[in-house]
């Protein structure tokens, strides 16, 4: 299989996105492109997963790529979010991202709501790494068409999954978070080999 990463790490923070090739990678082949070139007209054939990186930006600031956003809404290959990833994925079908009243760093316990298929074979809490300012608000969830996969005391909204789409997105960084992260990366990129749109009740 075939995997696309789209960093949002530019500049000297290009080399944060070493670690989410790396994990990729010994899964599936894969290619990087900055954020700054896709667009709605991206060709994906050849793809069978895209996973969207964190970055240092601030979605509630309106730091975030218009053409990237509008990549997101017509996204349907399997996809996971990575913190930015995540909140971006959210806010690109509806969903507000604040700024919290900290910046939240470290390790964390998160609760795993539904395991399937992220969490599959894990705890139902796991010790993940945090490093995020932004949150997706929960309370906008059923509207964006997302449901909630996990959450802790720190963050209402760690995990998500589309209710229609094979769209998902973790609050949290698996490409810090050792043998937990490499297991959510796994598993992802195993539901992304094994999907098929026919069977999930919609035609791509």
């Amino acid at each position: 299989m075939r995997t696309l990463i789209v960093s949002s790490y530019h500049g000297d923070w290009t080399p944060k996105a070493e670690p989410v090739r790396e994990m990729v990678h010994e899964f599936s082949d894969c290619d990087m492109v900055l954020d700054t070139r896709v667009s709605p007209d991206t060709d994906l054939k050849g793809y069978d997963a895209v996973v969207l990186t964190g970055s240092p930006n601030l979605v509630s600031r309106s730091q975030l790529e218009l053409p990237f956003l509008q990549f997101l809404r017509r996204l349907d290959l399997p996809t996971l979010g990575i913190c930015y990833g995540h909140q971006m994925l959210a806010h690109a079908f509806g969903a507000r991202v604040f700024e919290g009243a900290r910046f939240i760093e470290g390790y964390d316990t998160v609760r795993v709501l539904e395991p399937e298929p992220l969490f599959h074979g894990l705890d139902e809490e796991i010790v993940v790494m945090e490093s995020h300012r932004e949150h997706v608000d929960f309370d906008d969830l059923d509207r964006t068409g997302f449901e909630l996969l996990a959450n802790s005391t720190t963050c209402d909204v760690e995990a998500i999954r589309h209710i229609e789409r094979p769209l998902f997105g973790v609050q949290f960084h698996i490409e810090r978070s050792g043998i937990v992260g490499r297991a959510v990366m796994e598993n992802f990129l195993r539901f992304a080999r094994d999907y098929k749109p026919e069977l999930q009740g919609r035609t791509l």
